[in-house]
Parts: structure tokens; C-alpha cells; sequence
């Protein structure tokens, strides 16, 4: 049977990668197309055509994208496709009722993890037998009634599981070439706004499964001798267990199972919790080649710690990235600094948190509702969710912290929000400078450091102090007053809008100077603001190259979907470098100009009357303002 999977593709989209494995591995033909925004429907529809699938597969992953990729299946009902639509992914795992009912032009919705239950679905599909009853697939009969079959339990043994499919050529990151890698599925956090602990508890099974260092490293190993990657990436929820002797044993059969194979000039980026660091893991880590470490900070105050279940305090995130800037290693983190809960004080606690650590790269927003988790059943039962399951939004309880939630999405809306936006393309700084110091040592310098280190510095205090300004007006009596609240607003944005004007130049100055030192020779600077084209390449590793299309950012936050009329409530939906090797002189190895930022950049407001500019890959999607 052909099979055609859509999905995001600015970087190596490794959910339809293992998908399109496991068909091929059962006699099927499996082709991919990219559908990383609106834009790119006509050339889905291209594919479509083109290769006549009996059965398309849309990752439709999270609620930000649910109803372009709706529209999608609507639109090729409208071109004449008559085969099987099928949808899957986080969000139609626990929205599929929603899911169905709002796009008939679907005709099935596959839950949890979907390699057993889409080939399944294909070889039912080919011999024309009926659909019912196949594990983890809720589809819709011919009498329009919807099947529900059990859930599929989650894979034990993630050895067992195909290699991903790899097409293309590979992105290359400051010239050195990309791959995307996930050496464990699930997490042992218990964080109330995640989704991956509601997703593992509803389908059953193990809380985390991680593929052995053998089988790890044999990937890596093909990955290095035929695509010659060198930057890995890894996408585990969390790459640690939290039991320091475990991970101990684990990164040093990774070692070992690479150096075995040859495979010693790689460099690592991977994710982490604040309880994840440990000395020996790390001296470990760095061994291999660990290069940059994506922090789960999330929140910087007690009370939003405590509110998103982190299961560690101020102390332990404080720690957490002392531990990292000791060992020189490329730290950034997002953090969720408005939540449902939010107060004054917290917040005030978190900007201090900030400023503190401004020579980290990071990014913040607000704490966004994922169906199924502990959080949006809270607000559930509260009766504060506001809007429906493709964008629920809620009011914080304290009145001034959401007064400056308000404010802060209309004032650092380009800020925080664009992908190549000045707080994305500050994390893409430290990244060049940390790509920089890996893989061209040589060019590496001083001055070069310093002035990248000041740069973001110097951006993460103006965001700090301007966020406390706005935190002090909205718990003023003045904020109060709906004509100065409204005016206060627009003020603020002019101003950051002019001040993102002044950094941002610095940012792409200091990166080119990066760029410049990793080529070996001048080059005329880049523009000061990416086009869109190159804001659509965004990143995991930030600032991408001229010619190479670069990965998105890890771990989408969702987009915050403010509504402006809050009465509407659920159920009333709303309208050393050491070891390596620097390209020799003369090699045409180009680093290329800026255009990708880093991971998990938030997503941005958007209003009716003025559309949002493109997102990231998969980015933390935008929120949606609604009237």
C-alpha cells in the first residue's frame, strides 16, 4: 500500500521518520511531505497527486496546528481525494472526539505512540477488511458512528524498533552536518502543564523506556559513515533517570559502544532536568563531546514550581545552571514565568531569578493548557477554562499578575514570540559561540567571547527590568483604569519595539563576528532582521546557515490563545574543542549568514485583524487572541 506522511519538516520530523520504517518494513511504501505551514498545502497537494497513496497520515502534534492540518484533509476531499485520512500525534490522542466531529474530511484518528497501529491500519486498509476493533484507532464507519478500540500499550522494547527513515541531505549547523537521535521515550517528572506523563498513563505501560547503548550507538555509527553527522541532537523528553548510578553506567556504555565503532568526533546536545546533573555523568557526557544542555528551569519563583509540580525549588534550578557555566557548557532554558496561579510576588521573584542568571540564553511566556494533563483538569474543574480544545486560554486568579500578562503579550509579542525575534536570536548566539569553541577552536578568541557573553547579558537584563516595570505598573492603582491600562500597553510596546531595534543590531553583529571567525574570511553582515523565508528555518541549534534549511527548536511550548472576552468558559466555546578536527585552509566549508534561533523559542500572540508571522517548525506555537 502507498502511504503518504505529512508532517513538519524544518527539521528531521523523527515521529513520520519511524512511521514510514515500520511500513517499510511490512511491504509498504511510504513517501514523506512537508507541511510545516499553510504554504506548504499546495505542494502536499502536489505529492498527493503525484503518488497516488490509498492511505495520508497527518502528525497533527500539537492544538497550535490542529486546524491548518483539518483544513488540509478538508482541502484535499475538495480536489477529489477519495483514500483514507488519517491523524495522530499529542493532541488528537486525547482530543480525537473533537477532532472527528470538526473535520469529517478525516476518517480515523490513531492515539499513542503509532508504528503497530498504522501499519495495522494500512494492512486492513489493503485488503479491504473493516476497521474495527484495531488497537489505539478510533475511525468513523460508514454510518458516520465512531469506532473506539482500546488503547495500544506503549512498546516494551524500543531495540525492537526500525531505525528512522533518513531522506535528504542533512542540515548542517555552522557547516558541521545535523542528525536528530531519541535514545529513550518518556519522562519521570511529574509536571501538572506536560503532556508526556498524561499521554504514557492513558495508553499504559512503562514510564520510561530507553533503547540500549549498542543499539544507540549502531545508529549513530550509520549516521556517521553515511550522512557524516557530527552534531547530535538528541529529542529524549529527558535524557536522565534521576538515578545518578543508572545514567553513570548508561553514558559510559554509550562511550564505550561509540569508541568500539570508531565515533569519536561527535558532539552532543541533549535535554535535562535541574535533579539530572551529576559530575561523574557529565565528565562522562564531556568525554563524548556534550556540547549544549537545554535546562528545565521552567519557573524561577516558589510558587510556580510548586503549581507546575517540578518537584525541585529555587535552590535546585540555581544550582542546576552554576553546575553547567562551571563546566562551560552551552546552557539556555525557557521559563513559564505566568501560570494559573501567578501573583505579584512570584513574579517579581522570577525577574529577579532572571536577572541574576542573565548570562544564560533563555526565553519566557506563559504556562499554556495541554488537554489531558493535571493542569487543564484543574482548571476544568474550577470552570476557568476559557475558548475550546484548540486553544484554551484562562485568567491568572491574581487580577494585577494578569494585567501584566496583558501587557506582556502585546509588548513582547515580536520580542519573544518571532522566530527570529531578539530573545530567539540571543539563544542562537550562544549556541554560534559554543559551535564555535567546539569545532573551530582555532578561531576561537577572547574578544570574540567577551563580546558575545556581553551581548546576552545585556538583552536578558533589558527583558528583566522592562518585565518588573510592567509588573509594577499593573499592581498600581493606575492599571486599574481601563484608558490607562490601554495606554500604558501601547507605550511599552513602542518602547521595546525600539530597543529590540538597537539589540537585535548587536546580536546580529556579534554573531557575524562568530561567523566570520569560523569562515576564516569577511563577509558582507547579514540584515539586521531575517526574511521570512530564513525565519522560517528556525532551530534547536539557533542561527542557521545561507543554503541550509536548520531544525526547529525542541519541545514546543504551546501558544497561549487569549481571548478577550473572558466570560466565555467551557462548554460556551468562544468565537576543547579538543579532539575537534578544524576545516582545513581553503576548505569550502561555509558557515553561512544568521537565520535560525534556538530551542523552544514561545510562541507568539496572534489577533484576527493582524496575522501572525510565520512560525517555528513545530515552535511553541503562537497564542491566538480571539474577541
Amino acid at each position: 500500500m502507498r502511504v503518504l506522511l505529512v508532517g513538519s519538516e524544518l527539521e528531521e520530523n523523527l515521529a513520520i521518520r519511524y512511521l514510514a520504517s515500520a511500513l517499510e518494513a511490512e511491504g509498504h511504501e511510504a513517501e514523506l511531505a512537508a507541511f510545516s505551514g499553510v504554504d506548504d498545502a499546495a505542494g502536499v497537494a502536489r505529492a498527493v497527486e503525484r503518488s497516488r497513496p490509498e492511505l495520508v497520515g497527518l502528525s497533527m502534534t500539537f492544538q497550535r496546528r490542529a486546524e491548518e492540518f483539518g483544513q488540509l484533509a478538508t482541502d484535499l476531499r475538495a480536489a477529489g481525494y477519495a483514500g483514507h485520512i488519517t491523524a495522530g500525534g499529542h493532541f488528537p490522542t486525547f482530543a480525537y472526539r473533537e477532532v472527528l466531529e470538526r473535520y469529517p474530511a478525516l476518517d480515523s484518528v490513531v492515539r499513542h505512540e503509532g508504528e503497530l497501529t498504522l501499519t495495522e491500519l494500512s494492512g486492513r486498509l489493503e485488503a479491504g477488511r473493516p476497521l474495527d476493533g484495531i488497537a489505539g484507532l478510533v475511525h468513523r464507519r460508514t454510518d458516520g458512528s465512531l469506532d473506539f478500540a482500546p488503547t495500544r500499550p506503549l512498546m516494551d522494547d524500543l531495540d525492537a524498533v526500525r531505525f528512522p527513515k533518513r531522506v535528504g541531505e542533512p542540515q548542517l549547523h555552522m557547516g558541521i552536518p545535523a542528525a536528530f537521535v531519541v535514545g529513550s521515550r518518556g519522562c519521570y517528572g511529574s509536571c501538572t502543564f506536560c503532556c508526556i506523563n498524561a499521554y504514557i498513563n492513558d495508553a499504559g505501560g512503562a514510564r520510561y523506556r530507553e533503547r540500549s547503548a549498542e543499539n544507540i550507538a549502531d545508529e549513530i555509527a550509520l549516521l556517521r559513515r553515511e550522512r557524516g553527522a557530527r552534531m547530535l541532537v538528541f529529542h529524549d523528553d529527558d535524557f536522565f533517570t534521576r538515578n545518578h548510578e543508572r545514567d553513570l553506567g548508561r553514558v559510559t556504555a554509550l562511550r564505550d559502544a561509540m569508541q568500539a565503532r570508531g565515533v569519536n568526533d561527535v558532539a552532543l546536545v541533549l535535554k535535562a532536568r535541574p535533579d539530572d546533573l551529576d559530575e561523574d555523568v557529565f565528565a562522562v557526557l564531556q568525554e563524548i563531546g556534550l556540547l549544549r544542555v537545554y535546562i528545565g528551569i521552567e519557573a524561577g519563583s516558589s510558587q510556580g514550581l510548586k503549581t507546575l509540580g517540578r518537584g525541585v525549588d529555587i535552590e535546585a534550578n540555581q544550582k542546576a545552571l552554576d553546575f553547567l557555566r562551571s563546566r562551560d557548557i552551552y546552557a539556555c532554558f525557557n521559563m513559564l514565568i505566568f501560570d494559573p496561579q501567578t501573583s505579584v510576588a512570584s513574579l517579581r521573584q522570577s525577574l529577579a531569578f532572571l536577572h541574576a542568571n542573565a548570562d544564560v540564553p533563555m526565553n519566557f511566556c506563559r504556562a499554556e493548557i495541554y488537554p489531558g494533563t493535571p493542569l487543564h483538569k484543574k482548571l476544568a474543574r474550577e470552570g476557568r477554562l476559557i475558548g475550546d480544545v484548540f486553544g484554551w486560554d484562562y485568567e491568572i486568579a491574581d487580577p494585577a499578575a494578569e494585567r501584566a500578562f496583558r501587557v506582556f503579550a502585546k509588548a513582547f509579542l515580536d520580542r519573544n514570540f518571532r522566530c527570529d525575534g531578539l530573545m530567539n536570536s540571543n539563544l542562537s548566539l550562544g549556541y554560534y559561540l559554543h559551535l564555535l569553541k567546539q569545532f573551530y577552536p582555532r578561531s576561537m578568541s577572547s574578544s570574540l567571547r567577551r563580546r558575545a557573553l556581553a551581548t546576552i547579558e545585556r538583552v536578558n537584563r533589558d527583558a528583566a527590568a522592562r518585565m518588573l516595570d510592567i509588573v509594577e505598573f499593573a499592581s498600581s492603582s493606575r492599571a486599574e483604569d481601563p484608558q490607562a491600562f490601554d495606554e500604558f500597553a501601547q507605550l511599552t510596546a513602542e518602547e521595546v519595539a525600539r530597543a529590540d531595534l538597537a539589540l537585535e543590531s548587536e546580536v546580529a553583529e556579534a554573531s557575524h563576528a562568530i561567523l566570520s571567525a569560523a569562515r576564516g574570511a569577511s563577509r558582507p553582515r547579514p540584515a539586521l532582521r531575517w526574511t521570512a523565508a530564513a525565519a522560517a528555518a528556525i532551530a534547536l541549534s539557533p542561527l542557521a546557515c545561507d543554503p541550509i534549511p536548520p531544525p526547529p527548536p525542541p519541545d514546543p511550548l504551546p501558544p497561549p490563545s487569549l481571548h478577550e472576552d473572558a466570560s466565555t468558559r467551557e462548554g460556551q466555546p468562544a468565537h576543547g574543542g579538543h579532539r575537534f578536527a578544524q576545516p582545513p585552509p581553503g576548505s569550502s566549508v561555509d558557515a553561512g549568514p544568521i537565520a535560525l534561533p534556538p530551542p523552544d523559542p514561545p510562541p507568539p500572540p496572534t489577533t484576527r485583524k493582524k496575522p501572525p508571522p510565520p512560525p517555528p517548525p513545530d515552535p511553541l506555537p503562537p497564542p491566538t487572541m480571539k474577541k
